[in-house]
């Protein structure tokens, strides 16, 4: 009588192993997508403030006003 060998992997451990993967991939990916947006995102807000300066239409935001308002109401 013959013995088989055995060469099959075993299921769970193998899906375990992918499914770790497949989260550590996709995480990644996600991860990427959303510093893409970001820096996508902050280069056009900046391409807009350069334009708005470069046709003298931006005003620079005072932040003292703001204060002043507040400690008026106080």
């Amino acid at each position: 009588m013959r013995r088989k060998r055995k060469t099959r992997v075993r299921f769970i451990p193998l899906m375990r192993w992918m499914l770790g993967w497949y989260i550590l991939s996709f995480g990644l990916i996600i991860a990427m997508m959303s510093i893409v947006l970001l820096v996508g995102e902050a280069s056009h807000q900046h391409i807009n403030k350069v334009n708005l300066m470069r046709e003298d239409k931006y005003i620079e935001p005072d932040f003292q006003d703001t204060w002043k308002t507040k400690e008026e109401k106080k």
